[in-house]
């Protein structure tokens, strides 16, 4: 690590006179502040000086002291972070909407609604692009999609009955019995929903 210089060797082509010009008008408080360390630095300040007098910690006057020193006076303000670039496109989102307001089945799924599990299986199918739950909820609430809870069984339900259909069913409803009624699901919202705040 190397030492920040002191004095006029601390950014040897800007004079305390600019810096004092640059700290009256600069706008962005972090930007002054670390100017200021700048104009006590190259007052001759030591680190330990500069870091008491403007209450910051001694490693961070340190760190901005050495950028500042090193890449210019531009580095007063903070770099942009760039953060984590989407994985979808607002038009591939979009592209979903129409695909989600018919069933599953006309995707190859051999389910008649969609759920979050079913969802993050198609964006996978389509884009090569694995969510997380969550994510794929903010995505389906943001499409205008409400989530559903199933209907528990009625406690007057004939169970019997209810085994006898599924016995003679046809198979054409087979892939329904496999199916977990107790999973949400996701339907258009209602017009009354989608205008709430």
């Amino acid at each position: 690590m190397t030492i920040t210089p002191r004095g006029e060797s601390f950014l040897p082509n800007i004079s305390i006179d600019e810096l004092n010009d640059l700290y009256q008008k600069e706008g962005d408080p972090k930007a002054k502040i670390r100017i200021l360390a700048a104009i006590l630095r190259k007052e001759g300040r030591t680190l330990e000086e500069v870091s008491f007098t403007i209450k910051h910690p001694l490693t961070t006057v340190g760190d901005w002291l050495r950028r500042l020193h090193t890449e210019g006076i531009s580095r007063k303000n903070n770099k942009k972070q760039s953060g984590r670039p989407k994985r979808l496109t607002d038009k591939q989102i979009e592209n979903l909407k129409p695909i989600l307001f018919k069933s599953p089945q006309e995707q190859g799924f051999p389910f008649i609604i969609w759920t979050t599990k079913l969802v993050i299986q198609l964006i996978e199918k389509l884009y090569n692009v694995s969510y997380s739950p969550l994510q794929v909820r903010r995505i389906l609430h943001r499409l205008g999609l409400s989530c559903q809870k199933p209907r528990p069984s009625h406690r007057k339900a004939n169970k019997q009955l209810q085994e006898e259909f599924k016995k003679n069913s046809n198979n054409k409803l087979s892939h329904l019995l496999t199916m977990d009624t107790q999973s949400y699901f996701w339907t258009k919202a209602s017009s009354r929903s989608q205008s709430a705040p």
